[in-house]
């Protein structure tokens, strides 16, 4: 069984498109997800540009990363 929260991201990924799973809280009640290209990863620290600009995420508050395909082609 594999288990259902992993951090795959890794600094290697750099130029990547992610997805990330982040606690929004200090509570930790609350998640959301980000999704862009990884830009910076570096001091426990991942920068990712998103739909909404960048966002820099400290890395104690991800639930789960991984490295995503790029997004698909738009329809004419």
């Amino acid at each position: 069984m594999r288990p259902s929260h992993v951090h795959r991201v890794t600094p290697d990924d750099v130029g990547s498109r992610v997805s990330v799973r982040r606690w929004l809280d200090a509570e930790r009640t609350q998640a959301g997800d980000v999704l862009g290209e990884l830009v910076a990863y570096r001091d426990g620290r991942l920068t990712i540009d998103g739909r909404n600009g960048e966002v820099t995420i400290d890395e104690a508050s991800v639930l789960a990363s991984r490295v995503v395909p790029p997004p698909p082609e738009p329809r004419s």
